[in-house]
């Protein structure tokens, strides 16, 4: 079985259904995963079924129980389905650690978690992340000064997470222009 197209369909059915989060970000970190799998040489098929499979309970409520909570969900959520996709049991640790380690409320077992954090939180330092989070909170009905004071506080939240050298040095260079942008 294909599992990253699986974990995409489903991400995307799940996306349409909780009404978060913006697509494109999803996207953005799927290409941050796939540069770090190369560079690092990981699996990169475990790296994205897991940045799939990492918001597929979510809500666009800031700082909802939901929001707070959505790696354990995210986890318990996608565990069925990958028993159901017949993914090896050392597979699934894998990837469910990744997604329950993506914000720091666990350790990462593995360098492929690592990858997943740090290209989950990329997406936030990015100046086309930064844009899309600006979008997205102005369809959610966000004041502009509040909606750009939350892209701030987002982007410094997801920099402090990083721990991959080349990443930290990337997101440094990016935070500068985004607060340039938003200033």
């Amino acid at each position: 079985m294909d599992i990253v197209k699986l974990s995409r369909e489903l991400m995307y059915e799940q996306t349409q259904k909780n009404k978060a989060p913006a697509w494109r970000l999803t996207e953005l970190s799927i290409l941050k995963g796939k540069e770090l799998a190369r560079k690092y040489n990981e699996n990169e098929r475990l790296i994205l079924t897991s940045l799939y499979l990492a918001h597929t309970v979510f809500s666009p409520i800031w700082a909802g129980d939901i929001q707070k909570n959505h790696t354990k969900l995210s986890s318990e959520f996608a565990k069925k389905y990958l028993e159901e996709w017949k993914v090896s049991s050392n597979e699934q640790k894998i990837i469910l650690n990744a997604i329950e380690a993506h914000h720091n409320q666990i350790r990462t077992e593995t360098k492929i978690a690592e990858i997943v954090k740090n290209a989950e939180c990329f997406k936030f330092v990015t100046l086309e992340g930064s844009l899309i989070w600006l979008h997205e909170l102005g369809l959610r009905q966000v004041e502009y000064e509040e909606a750009k004071e939350k892209v701030i506080k987002k982007m410094e939240q997801k920099r402090k997470l990083l721990t991959l050298e080349d990443c930290i040095k990337e997101a440094e260079i990016n935070c500068q222009e985004i607060k340039k942008l938003f200033s």
